[in-house]
């Protein structure tokens, strides 16, 4: 998938108005909550085939750790 095509789905997937970019901090994010989190697990599961849990998704600390965690499957 490509980044850019990951990067509208997030912000789709927060409900977020406003653009984001790779170097953003999640804590800094307003709409990154648990129910946020909770969402990045089925879609991860969904579209990359990639089993996550929510204590992986407390430690990341940018949208780049995000899609690193894909395991390479964000380009």
């Amino acid at each position: 998938m490509l980044k850019s095509v990951f990067l509208e789905d997030l912000r789709d997937l927060l409900q977020r108005d406003d653009p984001i970019d790779p170097d953003m901090e999640l804590r800094n994010i307003a709409e990154w909550d648990s129910l946020a989190m909770m969402s990045c697990i089925a879609y991860f599961d969904k579209n990359f085939s990639v089993k996550t849990t929510i204590s992986q998704f407390t430690q990341l600390r940018t949208i780049s750790d995000l899609v690193a965690l894909s395991g390479g499957a964000i380009a």
